[in-house]
């Protein structure tokens, strides 16, 4: 191996590790137990980078539709983060934290009807 290909390969995954370390990111969703899901969810812990919402969507296998509601959260750990729904979902529900980039989730996650 030359010393020009040990370099591009050093470099590509230094790439590579940086990419997966940003693109895990600080922000997650821990929904808890098994809920009631008729009228809202409550998030058991919402941990966010910078100040943000999360949105609750009425999912069908994990695909986003519409928005049942929201609450805001600040930045760092957020206990009992609760969504009060304007209408009822017809299955599943799939909540996504958004912070700064508002096209790109910071962290989902689905909550489960008991």
């Amino acid at each position: 191996m030359t010393k020009h290909t040990v370099k591009t390969v050093l470099a590509a995954a230094a790439v590579t590790l940086a990419g997966s370390a940003a693109f895990a990111g600080a922000g997650y969703i821990k929904p808890g137990e098994a809920q009631n899901t008729n009228s809202g969810v409550t998030l058991e812990l919402v941990r966010a980078d910078s100040a943000g919402v999360v949105y609750a969507y009425d999912a069908r296998d994990g695909v986003e539709g519409k928005v049942l509601g929201s609450a805001p959260v600040k930045a760092g750990a957020n206990t009992n983060v609760r969504i009060e729904f304007r209408t009822q979902p017809l299955k599943d529900v799939l909540t996504v934290l958004y912070t700064d980039d508002t096209t790109t989730p910071a962290a989902t996650a689905e909550v489960n009807d008991h």
